[in-house]
């Protein structure tokens, strides 16, 4: 079964702008902010910023002295005026492209021209348009109703910046002919062409099934699946994931995916995951376990666990530290814990945004929160023998990581001002955490010499944040939904890459000068984990969308390669 994601799906440029803009006072400004009508018509969308502080309000009354955003559909004139009169402060979330139609209906009303507009006229966008057009209006939504109409010389025809731009182009046709003087400007939005021209072209391709996800009261969704319907192929809608039937794909062959221009990326990322995994379990049957396996060791950080114990042996090669696979299993232990804790905490969230890591920890949570502890205790065991202070460094280390996601922990981390809240989303402290087992630990304990340890930690410490970073660049859109501060929202994705490149190339320049020193060459390959990341980055930060599961995989491949790169150096093979 081909699954093809249309190139024009999820959020369009005005949903996008306006949830970043209204998402960033709520991050900000911590104030209650009350937009007039939905600010988009995705239910899940709104429930989260709901909660985060944005308020639906349906009336203008005893709005005096509040914080208002006017939804991106637009609203009336007249309701407009009534806000900034009365309003503290004015928020205008309305579409660029709908504010342009208003201009345009403004300025020939103005001059005496009549307006006819191709749409929904119980639509929230049409509502607000007809307010513009003080020579009077008509709305039609069919050639018939076209055909009908009796218009005066001076009469301007424009669309309903979501309607199907065939039906545009028949009454257009139709009007023209009536009324050969009328000015026609289509005002159709360049994103609704283009992802009805992906269904269309993917119809034409051979397409036999379409799945269409986005919100049942989105016009601009609806009209994708009437598409579907109309050229009679299986057309299922779906608000989310979890209405996706698998019964429903037996006999498809080719599958097209479209979104609405309201639907987040997340919730596109979990209708393909669902899909991907209706067609392994109709592939190869190994196929299907090698994606599961695969699947599983990323989600549930077996894979970084593993690499936390080749990462431990990496340090010691490179401070000249006799090889203590104890020390490795310490790592081990301390990341899964760390990981799985934490997960099991962060269980609200994962229920949202990723779908497979609730399930896994919504199902076996009491299971891997009994195993962390008993990883903590084993390593904890296993630390005695290295000494007191050894103990005392891994015991508050586990302290600080068990309370790092817990209710109380994130209601202080609120009351300590913004600084302290975004260095806690961006979970910088998580990274500098994995360096206690795998750098802290065997310098209190060997005391080896300074330079290689450096050089080896800070090419370390680039891995581990480029990863990190990574996979927050794949959740960026659902991160700035839901208010998580991590670093690609804070400072954007070309900076983020920038300050990463720059810590790259002080990193690989540090190894360099370390094995110059100290003879040891070998742990140079780190420098081409590093370029890895960097190629993946720039790779993945110029994809409008991806899937999950399988960029989170390639993320966690340069783990892999990490540590067949320390097997063939370390324990090299003779033929």
């Amino acid at each position: 079964m081909k699954i093809e994601l249309a190139s024009h799906s999820g959020f369009c440029m005005g949903v996008r702008n306006a949830v970043q803009k209204i998402v960033n006072i709520i991050n900000t400004s911590g104030e209650t902010i009350h937009v007039y009508g939905p600010l988009i018509h995705n239910p899940q969308t709104i429930d989260i910023l709901s909660r985060r502080g944005l308020k639906t309000i349906h009336s203008l009354d005893g709005i005096s002295g509040g914080n208002i955003a006017i939804r991106t559909h637009g609203i009336p004139f007249h309701e407009y005026r009534k806000i900034r009169k009365e309003a503290a402060r004015v928020i205008n979330l309305t579409c660029p492209r709908v504010a342009k139609v208003q201009a345009i209906i403004k300025k020939f009303a103005s001059r005496g021209y009549f307006t006819v507009i191709t749409g929904d006229d119980h639509h929230a966008e049409v509502i607000g348009l007809k307010s513009y057009a003080s020579a009077g209006v008509s709305v039609i939504s069919s050639p018939a109703e076209a055909g009908a109409l009796n218009l005066p010389d001076k009469t301007l025809l424009v669309s309903q910046t979501t309607l199907e731009r065939e039906t545009f182009e028949q009454i257009a046709a139709v009007l023209k002919n009536k009324l050969p003087a009328i000015e026609i400007v289509n005002t159709i939005c360049d994103s609704t062409r283009y992802r009805q021209s992906d269904v269309i072209e993917g119809i034409k391709k051979g397409a036999d099934t379409m799945v269409v996800v986005g919100g049942k009261n989105s016009a601009n969704t609806r009209r994708l699946a009437r598409i579907g319907e109309d050229a009679g192929i299986r057309t299922i809608y779906v608000e989310t994931a979890d209405e996706l039937d698998e019964n429903d794909f037996r006999d498809s062959d080719y599958v097209l995916v479209t979104a609405g221009a309201s639907t987040p990326g997340w919730v596109i990322n979990n209708a393909m995951e669902r899909l991907y995994a209706f067609k392994f379990r109709k592939s190869n049957f190994l196929l299907n376990i090698l994606k599961r396996i695969l699947e599983f060791s990323v989600r549930s950080h077996l894979v970084s666990s593993l690499a936390a114990f080749f990462m431990t042996l990496i340090v010691q090669s490179a401070a000249g530290i006799q090889r203590d696979l104890k020390l490795a299993l310490i790592s081990l232990l301390y990341i899964f814990s760390m990981y799985s804790i934490n997960n099991y905490f962060d269980r609200a969230f994962l229920k949202e945004s990723n779908s497979y890591k609730y399930a896994i920890y919504g199902r076996f949570g009491s299971l891997y929160f009994g195993l962390s502890l008993a990883c903590i205790a084993l390593s904890g065991w296993l630390t005695y023998g290295y000494g007191i202070a050894a103990s005392t460094i891994l015991g508050l280390s586990y302290f600080l990581g068990l309370v790092y996601s817990t209710g109380p922990v994130r209601a202080l981390v609120q009351k300590a001002g913004l600084i302290m809240k975004k260095a806690y989303n961006t979970k910088i402290i998580a990274t500098i955490g994995w360096l206690v087992p795998l750098l802290l630990l065997p310098y209190i304990i060997y005391s080896p010499p300074v330079l290689p340890m450096i050089s080896v930690g800070t090419a370390i410490f680039t891995i581990i944040l480029f990863r990190q970073t990574l996979m927050d660049v794949i959740a960026i859109q659902g991160d700035v939904i839901f208010g998580r501060d991590t670093i690609p929202v804070l400072f954007g994705i070309e900076r983020t890459f920038i300050m990463l490149s720059a810590l790259a190339s002080a990193a690989s320049l540090l190894m360099c000068i370390a094995a110059s020193w100290s003879g040891r060459w070998q742990s140079l390959f780190l420098v081409l984990n590093i370029a890895y990341y960097i190629a993946l980055f720039r790779h993945i930060s110029r994809l409008r969308y991806l899937i999950a599961l399988k960029y989170e995989v390639i993320v966690d491949f340069n783990y892999f390669l990490l540590i067949i790169f320390y097997c063939l150096l370390f324990f090299p093979v003779n033929f």
